[in-house]
């Protein structure tokens, strides 16, 4: 909602005569905008306030606090404008939103909605871009909804602000997975520091904790407790470089812990792929992702294709089985073994497996110099036979 410019009443009515009937409809004019303008201030503190919540780390009585707050807001903006109907299909969520595993609350909400109806209306920003209500934005989207009762509000000053504020809102509240966390505190640092490559971000923080614990052995531990003063001094005497220093200020101002950030937030930005993305859609925990992380091709001395049917598997047992992370590290472990069981025994047998007949071929492929041109007939005769080979070895693997 676009901010109002008021109304000059006095200039309104310059120009017309003032008879009584005129004077009590000028008094109601500027009766009524002063009291728009009383409702677009209290909307402004509600927002006000919020933000500040949204800012801070927030103890249980708080965290109330900011979900009652909200509710105000959404009351107040019900009273002063109206609830109306809004087309799903033209609400977009905030692109710098950290929170991107919704499927569990999602599924709540859908059969919420299907039962209760829809009891409170989203906010939106003046543009569409949700402010809070993505749960049920996402339901109604899934159920095939047309339309969602909605309020708007005034959306944030830029992105990079309103990346932060939900980050914020988004721990505070809800809490993120680790993934998500990560992902979203390094574009944090990157908002703050122009030109700073994201994949700088975690090494930084590594190398500025390793001169931490040179210093002091558990200086890192407990720098994020200190007061800013003091944190800053500290860096200062590590002679950072500049780029350093801003990096752990930042994480340190978000009142996050470093060291804890480095420990088991930022490795899981070296997931492999298919885990992220069972991490958003099949509920697999990320401290169970980094232990299946292990499975790489490399470690187990398979192919790249066999690591990836074996993590797949891996998937299917910890999220069908409910694994902890001790039993998922046994699973792992199993495995491991297993791999290596396998290596040993296929490198015994291998001179003994080897087929007379593959050899002869692999002699006659091996010597077949292709310089002389062929006919187009014995061309494709022989690229069939080859891609038909070609199939058969991938299907084996």
């Amino acid at each position: 909602m676009a901010k109002r410019d008021r109304i000059d009443v006095n200039s309104f009515f310059s120009e017309i005569d003032q008879t009584q009937e005129l004077y009590n409809l000028r008094e109601k004019v500027q009766s009524l905008e002063e009291e728009l303008s009383q409702n677009a201030e209290r909307e402004q503190q509600l927002v006000s306030e919020i933000e500040q919540l949204k800012s801070q780390t927030l103890n249980p009585k708080e965290q109330e606090q900011l979900e009652t707050q909200i509710g105000a807001l959404r009351d107040h903006l019900k009273g002063t404008q109206g609830v109306v109907k809004y087309p799903v299909n033209q609400i977009h969520r905030n692109p710098d939103q950290p929170r991107q595993t919704f499927d569990e609350e999602v599924e709540a909400m859908r059969l919420s909605l299907s039962k209760e109806g829809q009891l409170d209306p989203i906010i939106l920003f003046e543009d569409g871009m949700l402010f809070d209500g993505e749960c049920r934005w996402r339901a109604a989207e899934a159920m095939g909804w047309e339309t969602i009762d909605t309020v708007f509000t005034v959306r944030p000053q830029d992105n990079k602000t309103l990346r932060r504020r939900a980050y914020l809102t988004s721990l505070h509240r809800r809490g993120l997975n680790a993934l998500d966390k990560a992902e979203t505190l390094v574009a944090i640092a990157c908002d703050e520091i122009p030109d700073l490559p994201h994949e700088d971000v975690p090494r930084i923080v590594n190398r500025v904790l390793i001169r931490l614990k040179r210093k002091n052995q558990s200086l890192g531990d407990r720098l994020h407790l200190q007061p800013q003063e003091e944190q800053q001094r500290v860096l200062e005497e590590l002679e950072l470089e500049g780029v350093e220093a801003q990096v752990f200020l930042v994480f340190l101002g978000l009142q996050e812990h470093p060291a804890s950030l480095n420990r088991n937030i930022f490795p899981t930005l070296n997931l492999f792929a298919d885990l992220k993305g069972a991490i958003r859609t099949q509920r697999l925990g990320c401290p169970q992702a980094l232990l299946l992380n292990g499975l790489s091709a490399q470690k187990l001395g398979v192919t790249e294709k066999q690591a990836l049917k074996l993590r797949q598997k891996a998937i299917k047992e910890v999220t069908s089985q409910n694994l902890s992370t001790s039993e998922t590290r046994r699973w792992v472990t199993e495995q491991k073994k297993q791999s290596a069981k396998n290596e040993e025994a296929g490198s015994d047998s291998s001179v003994e497996a080897r087929n007379e007949r593959v050899d002869q071929v692999i002699h006659i492929i091996r010597d077949l110099k292709l310089k002389d041109a062929l006919p187009i007939e014995q061309r494709d005769e022989l690229k069939t036979l080859l891609g038909n080979v070609l199939a058969q070895l991938e299907e084996m693997v």
